[in-house]
C-alpha cells in the first residue's frame, strides 16, 4: 500500500502564494467589471508562471522583493470589504449571532443607579399627562 505523507510547502512558497493572492485581491478592488478582471487575473498569473522555473535564492528574494513593491504600489485607498468586516456596512449590525447586546453591558453600572433615576427617569415622570 501507498503511505501518505504531508509536504510541506517552503517559506519561498508560501511567500510566492500570499503576494499572489494580495495580488488578485488589489487586483479585484481596481478592476469591477468582471469579465475584465478575469482578463487581468490571467495575464497576473501569466506573470507569475513565467517566473515558476527560476532557482536562484538572490533572483527569488529580488522577484518577490520588486512584486511586493508592485503590491504597495498599486494599494488601493479604499479597498473592497465584504460587509460583516471590521468596518463595513453590516459589521456588528446583529452583535452576539442575533441575540442582541448582552444585558450585563445595557445594565446601568450599580452605583449610578440613583443618578440616572434622578436625571432621567424622574423628570419623564412628572411631565406625563394625567392618566
Amino acid at each position: 500500500g501507498s503511505s501518505s505523507m504531508s509536504v510541506t510547502p517552503s517559506a519561498h512558497t508560501l511567500r510566492v502564494a500570499g503576494i499572489y493572492r494580495r495580488s488578485l485581491k488589489t487586483l479585484f478592488n481596481w478592476v469591477v467589471d468582471r469579465e475584465t478582471f478575469i482578463a487581468e487575473a490571467t495575464d497576473l498569473r501569466k506573470q507569475f508562471e513565467a517566473n515558476r522555473h527560476v532557482k536562484s535564492l538572490p533572483l527569488m528574494d529580488k522577484l518577490c522583493a520588486d512584486a511586493e513593491a508592485e503590491l504597495e504600489k498599486w494599494k488601493h485607498p479604499d479597498p473592497y470589504k465584504l460587509p460583516w468586516q471590521f468596518g463595513s456596512s453590516k459589521y456588528m449590525r446583529y452583535p452576539n449571532d442575533g441575540a442582541g447586546i448582552p444585558k450585563q453591558l445595557c445594565d446601568i453600572p450599580e452605583h449610578l443607579v440613583d443618578k440616572y433615576v434622578e436625571l432621567y427617569y424622574l423628570p419623564k415622570v412628572k411631565n406625563l399627562p394625567p392618566a
